[in-house]
């Protein structure tokens, strides 16, 4: 565990700060996919809550519309700024002392309760519970950094593994072969009926961790008004880029999509500070 490590600490729009006052940006492909990512949506869960179809949608992300629409990233930049307010509300709530309990809401009908305007920008939908879901997990985890024993519940069940695999974009499915673990285990100990084994969860820690340390060193160039962070998609590459980055059980190698999740908590932080920023591809 990186403790002491700098932190892409949460970063909260404020009234003087409005994502409509910074300057226009030529927004890309991988703005929509890598911000959508580190939120833990898929193009199934996005599109319904942007007013169009599945196909539709991933043509933005595929490149085949090249053009993308500023209020589709502000749709996704929103939804970003709702996140990090909920991770520092939580941090903030959290006790001097013992160990933190933090709480997920139970359900989409209780989330829509609590957050009645938790809602898209142009259609004024509901957000999906899951983005509480990545507060929670994105809070725990600079908790731990912090060194405090924390636990995460919904309802009266563990809810610690869920989140913590939520808030750096993994798939059940995926967390389980990447970790080494039986699906079906896997599966069950995300049931919480009992507590989450301690290297599970060291493991999940240690990818936030590197998410963490990797975005607080990401290079960001200017130009033209518009800050770039430069990231590759190729998994070959991230590896020979990235030799360390690796489960410890398994020693199977960090997804690329762990250095994508790290430039949109870094981009987000030049978003909220009202600078325009962007997340490119370097497809060489």
């Amino acid at each position: 565990m990186s403790v002491g490590s700098a932190e892409v600490l949460p970063a909260v729009f404020g009234e003087e700060d409005t994502i409509d006052e910074q300057p226009l940006a030529e927004y890309l492909w991988s703005d929509l996919k890598i911000r959508r990512a580190a939120l833990s949506l898929w193009p199934e869960d996005l599109a319904p809550l942007l007013g169009m179809d599945e196909t539709r949608y991933r043509a933005y992300e595929t490149g085949g519309r090249t053009m993308i629409g500023r209020g589709l990233i502000n749709e996704i930049v929103a939804m970003e700024a709702f996140v990090v307010g909920e991770v520092a509300l939580l941090i903030d709530g959290a006790p001097a002392e013992g160990t933190v309990v933090l709480q997920a809401v139970v359900d989409q009908q209780d989330f829509v309760a609590r957050y009645p305007h938790a809602r898209t920008v142009q259609h004024r939908k509901p957000y999906p519970v899951s983005l509480q879901y990545v507060a929670v997990g994105r809070a725990a985890a600079v908790l731990s950094r912090r060194d405090r024993e924390v636990e995460v519940y919904r309802g009266e069940r563990h809810f610690d593994l869920t989140a913590g695999r939520l808030a750096v974009g993994l798939g059940k499915t995926e967390t389980a072969y990447l970790l080494g673990l039986n699906k079906k285990s896997y599966y069950a100990a995300e049931r919480g009926t009992e507590p989450p084994r301690y290297t599970t969860m060291d493991e999940l820690q240690a990818l936030d961790d590197f998410i963490n340390d990797t975005a607080v060193r990401f290079e960001v160039t200017a130009g033209d008004g518009v800050s770039t962070i430069w990231v590759t998609d190729d998994q070959a590459e991230f590896e020979k880029t990235y030799p360390e980055a690796r489960f410890e059980r398994s020693n199977t190698p960090y997804p690329v999509r762990a250095l994508h999740v790290a430039a949109a908590r870094r981009i987000h932080a030049l978003d909220a500070a009202g600078q325009p920023a962007r997340i490119a591809v370097d497809d060489k």
